[in-house]
Formats: C-alpha cells, sequence, structure tokens
C-alpha cells in the first residue's frame, strides 16, 4: 500500500557541528535471524511503537516509528542493523551511508528532503531529522533505495527479504519507486469514550505521490449517545483508482457526559443542526432599531422559472449596487444567464465590483442559494472578487465573466449575490439567451417577461440594515426576530419595466450587519427557522458559517459561543435564496457543567 511514512535514521548529526557521532562511528552490532539467513527472514515494524519482530523475535528500536505529517519515519541505525546494513559517517560530505550486501549505497542528510542511492539523487515524501541522537528518514525512501517489498495492514508494516520478486512492487533498479496503492490509517485518542463526550480521530492515511482523492468513512461521528461497541472504517483511494481500507474498534460506555441537546448546546461545532426544546418566541425580544447603508438592490428573481428567452429585468441605478439574482432554465435546451451594463450617458462611467458569489447551474434551489450566499460573505472577507472596468458611451458589456460562463442545463438554477458601484447612472439588464447566442447582439429583440409567477422582482433603496445593541446580551435566553414584516418590515420599491410598486417579501437581498457590543461569558448564539426549511449561511466574527436546516422551529444551527470572558459579537447575513422565511437568532445563557 501506498506507504508517505518515513522511517526514523538514528544520529546524532547536527547540521551545524559535524563531530563523527559515536552512533555513527561503527555499525550496529544486533544480532539477527536476518543476518544468519537473510534469504528467509520477515520482518515487522509497528507504527507508533519502537517494537520489531524478526521472524518471531521481538527486538527494540532506538527510536519510536512514528508518523508526522502524513509520513513515516523509522529508526535508521536499528532497522540498518536488523537488516544487516552497514551504516557509516562521512564527515568530509555531513551524510550519513547506508550499504547493503549487495553493494547499494544509500546517502542521506539531516534536514534534506532528497537522498542518493549509488550516487543518483532521488526525492524523499519528508525531510530527513534527527531527534536525540536518532536521525530519522522516510521509510519509504530505504525501501525504494534497496528494493525491500513491503506491506502495511493496520498499524504492522512487513518487510519481506529475500524475496525472489524483490523490486517488483516497490521500486526499479535506479531506486525510484512505483506506483503503490494509497495506506488508510487513523487513530483516536483514546479507545474508550462516555456517551455524549467528544470523539477525536487524527486521519495519518498516506500515499506515496501524495495523491489520495477520495475518503469514505463509515461512523465517524463526532459523539456518540448509545452505549456499546463501535467500529469505524476509513477506505481511502488515489488518483489511479487503487484503494486501502482501515477499521478499528471503539468502546462507548454507559457513563453520560453530556446528554444529546447538551452537547448540542455546549460542543457542537458552529454550522451544526441541534435539536432544541425552548420555546423560542418565548424569550424576550431585543428593541430592534437600525440605521440604513444606502445600496440600492436590484433583485431579480420574478419570474423564477424562465419558459422562454427574454429580459428578467431592467432599470437604471447610480452608485452603490447590491444584486440578487436567482432564476431557473425552464427551456428545452441549454441557456445562459446575463448581467448587461449598458451606459447612456455622454461620458463614460466607471463600475467597481466589490463581492460576489455565484452558485450553479444546479437543479437544487436551496443549494445554489445557499453556496452564492456563502461565497458572496466569503468575498467580503477576502476582496477576491473585486475589480473593475470603464463603459464607454452608447457601449453595453456583459459584466461577472464566472455568470457569463455558466451554462444551464434544462431545469438548472443559477444564483448570484453581489455588490458593486458606479460612478454614474448604469441601466442594468438581467436576461436570458439560448447558449449559443450573443446577448449583446440579442438584446434590441428580446421581449420583457413578465414575473407571472408569486415571486418578486424590483429594485429597492436602502438595502443594507445596520443593528447595533450596546445593552447586555446573554444573561437571559433572548431574540432577534427577523423577516417577519412585524418587527422587521418588508421593503417597498418599484418594478422598473412594469412602473409598479413591488414589496420586497422576506427582504431576500437585505444584507443584515448586526454589532452586539456586550455578549456574556458562556452564550450560545444560533440561528433558528421560522417559515420551513432554510439554507444559507452567516458571517459571525469573520469567519463564514452554513446553515442547514430541515425546517423544525425545534430545531438550531449553531452560529458561535462566546469563551470565559464578555465579547463583542458582529453577525452579517443575508436571506438565503430558495430558503423559506422568517428566521430568528436566539441567545441562550449556557450554565456551568
Amino acid at each position: 500500500m501506498k506507504l508517505q511514512k518515513v522511517i526514523l535514521l538514528t544520529t546524532a548529526i547536527l547540521l551545524s557541528s559535524y563531530e563523527v557521532p559515536s552512533a555513527f562511528a561503527e555499525p550496529p552490532q544486533i544480532e539477527s535471524a536476518l543476518q544468519a539467513n537473510p534469504s528467509s527472514a520477515k520482518t515487522i515494524l509497528y507504527l507508533n511503537s519502537n517494537r520489531i519482530e524478526n521472524n518471531g523475535a521481538t527486538q527494540t528500536l532506538s527510536g519510536t516509528t512514528v508518523v508526522k505529517q502524513g509520513v513515516t519515519y523509522v529508526s535508521l541505525r536499528s532497522l540498518a542493523g536488523i537488516l544487516g546494513y552497514t551504516v557509516t559517517y562521512d564527515a568530509a560530505a555531513k551524510a550519513v551511508n547506508t550499504a547493503a550486501p549487495d553493494g547499494t549505497v544509500a546517502r542521506f542528510r539531516v534536514n534534506t528532503k532528497t537522498y542518493e542511492v549509488n550516487g543518483s539523487v532521488q526525492p524523499m515524501s519528508g525531510a530527513a531529522y534527527e531527534n536525540k541522537g536518532v536521525l530519522m528518514v522516510p521509510f519509504t525512501s530505504l525501501t525504494a533505495a534497496f528494493r525491500i517489498p513491503y506491506k502495511l495492514d493496520g498499524d504492522r508494516i512487513t518487510l519481506s527479504l529475500g524475496d525472489p520478486n524483490a523490486g517488483s512492487g516497490s521500486g526499479t533498479d535506479a531506486g525510484i519507486p512505483q506506483n503503490e496503492p494509497p495506506t488508510a490509517y487513523f487513530r483516536t485518542a483514546k479507545d474508550q469514550y462516555q456517551i455524549g463526550e467528544p470523539v477525536t480521530i487524527y486521519d495519518e492515511s498516506t500515499d506515496d505521490e501524495n495523491a489520495i482523492t477520495s475518503r469514505d468513512w463509515v461512523n465517524n461521528e463526532p459523539v456518540f449517545f448509545e452505549a456499546g461497541m463501535v467500529e469505524i472504517k476509513l477506505s481511502v483511494k488515489d488518483k489511479h483508482g487503487l484503494t486501502s481500507t482501515y477499521s478499528k474498534q471503539i468502546e462507548i460506555t454507559s457513563d453520560v457526559m453530556y446528554t444529546k441537546e447538551e452537547y448540542g448546546k455546549r460542543i457542537a461545532p458552529p454550522g451544526t443542526s441541534i435539536d432544541i426544546n425552548e420555546m423560542v418566541l418565548s424569550f424576550d425580544a431585543l428593541p430592534y432599531t437600525y440605521t440604513i447603508e444606502p445600496y440600492i438592490l436590484f433583485r431579480t428573481s420574478g419570474p423564477e422559472s424562465v419558459n422562454e428567452e427574454g429580459i428578467l429585468y431592467r432599470d437604471t441605478i447610480s452608485g452603490p449596487t447590491r444584486l440578487m439574482a436567482h432564476h431557473k432554465n425552464s427551456l428545452n435546451t441549454k441557456a445562459r444567464f446575463y448581467l448587461i451594463a449598458t451606459n447612456r450617458n455622454d461620458t463614460a462611467v466607471s463600475i467597481q465590483i466589490e463581492s460576489a458569489g455565484l452558485a450553479g447551474p444546479s437543479p437544487h434551489p436551496e443549494v445554489t442559494g445557499r453556496m452564492a450566499g456563502a461565497r458572496y460573505l466569503q468575498s467580503t472577507l477576502t476582496g477576491n472578487e473585486r475589480s473593475s472596468q470603464q463603459i464607454e458611451p452608447g457601449q453595453s458589456v456583459a459584466i461577472f465573466p464566472q455568470l457569463n460562463a455558466a451554462v444551464a442545463a434544462p431545469g438548472d438554477i443559477v444564483s448570484m449575490n453581489a455588490d458593486l458601484t458606479s460612478d454614474g447612472p448604469i441601466e442594468y439588464t438581467m436576461l436570458m439567451v439560448r447558449a449559443d447566442q450573443d446577448p449583446i447582439a440579442a438584446l434590441p429583440s428580446l421581449p420583457n417577461l413578465n414575473p407571472n409567477e408569486a415571486i418578486v422582482r424590483g429594485t429597492f433603496a436602502d438595502s443594507t440594515r445596520v443593528f447595533t445593541y450596546d445593552g447586555i446580551v446573554g444573561q437571559k435566553p433572548e431574540r432577534l426576530p427577523l423577516t417577519d414584516n412585524k418587527t422587521d418590515r418588508f421593503q417597498e420599491g418599484m418594478d422598473g419595466i412594469l412602473n409598479t410598486v413591488a414589496i420586497n417579501s422576506g427582504n431576500y437581498g437585505v444584507l443584515y450587519k448586526i454589532t452586539l457590543n456586550h455578549v456574556v461569558p458562556g452564550t450560545l448564539i444560533a440561528f433558528n427557522p421560522r417559515g420551513g426549511r432554510y439554507f444559507g449561511s452567516a458571517r459571525v466574527n469573520q469567519q463564514v458559517v452554513d446553515i442547514k436546516s430541515s425546517g423544525s422551529q425545534q430545531s438550531a444551527t449553531v452560529l458561535y459561543r462566546t469563551k470565559d470572558q464578555e465579547e463583542k459579537v458582529e453577525i452579517w447575513l443575508s436571506p438565503a435564496s430558495g430558503s423559506n422565511l422568517p428566521f430568528a437568532l436566539f441567545f441562550m445563557p449556557l450554565s456551568k457543567k
């Protein structure tokens, strides 16, 4: 199996001072069955142990066979002696030479990721290093250099010495290893856990080309709530399609650390959906007053299902602009969506894109809505979508290249959220045409499509709502209801094509910036769906957190927990396209366990 684990080479060599170390002055004097009869020896190494078996005889290595960053390391001096090889130190070259009976010589240097086989430089999967006088080198470098077949089974590495097929599966005559299967391996922090106790798993799977393409787990759960034996299994696959599987059992005792609900509130990481028994509507509501930032929302989601080529929405906007688009291709052929910016002024106008998130094409509206929102929020942190371009007088340009490139099959949905600004009026047109059509050429002849579903489109002013709260949060259960048209009223705007009043039901596309300046220690902050299934995201203290809810009002998604002192918490979120509203945030004190 493809083992990217490195052998611990025994050495006292330090690159800054190259005295001949006593550890390498003479070859190690280790009696072994291999030296007596090398043609019949089998040697077994044990991961995370200094134990080694040679034809049934147990010996001790001078260093523990360890896994570091996916590479296994073994003690050179001990292993070389058991294999019957000679180890010497070359002071002039500052290198350790290991020679096999057949004349093959491998040369290693501390803190380097290459080694030499009969003078030919070869790469290693990790750098050799010195630890308490023991030189550690990648295990696969030795098996490749000396053409030693081996097999990994769980935590056992079996070397077959004197095999007539030696080299056929582990390397060529030049010492360059051929492709080997990956090695699935993991360990748990311990073998016994209580009910509700977090389980810690360390994935230490390796591959000689560092090319593991998939990991499939069974029972890789962060916690268990039933007593008994649990088998955890991991299967890995490399880019060549070769696979490896490893499993181990842990015991869940009948002792209880946390119930399922307690674990969810206290331990479950942000983004986890948890069950709650509390009636959130019984919590006191924070006094909701807000200020605004003057972004004008260009919402284009009606019609959601587009049955013909045409203009989905159009309006002229100057200055800070927010785009929210969510449409489904209902043609019987592939199509593309475009946002066309037209400059009808006598002078050039500059457009700056500040942040953007595109998702789809996909047949799943909740997924596209969530991913577009998450990528948009992530771009507000990284600035990776920032760009600018100048639109000349009379010019029309399809902005957002990533949107232009998205080809939607019949039934596919495309979602997008973005912030941009212009230094003059720009006519924005959202349209859909067949995938092979030129949108600029088609624009003059395209019809205006009516929002023939109960889906809103329109232009809405003041689309960033800023809620800053200076009171104490978390001393008692509290909530902040949003998008309910009671505490948080819906926007009123205009349909720029029909010139009629439009109501932004749900406030889709509005960005909520919530700052809580005084949140007490040990407070759970969670998202509670009130209107049904919700897939979205929130930016919480510079981290984007996924929200995935089946829609039960007795469920919530963990957003954040304050630690052991008062904190300022900042939350940004925008109602996700394709999801149901309203929703609420709640704040719950967690008593000490």
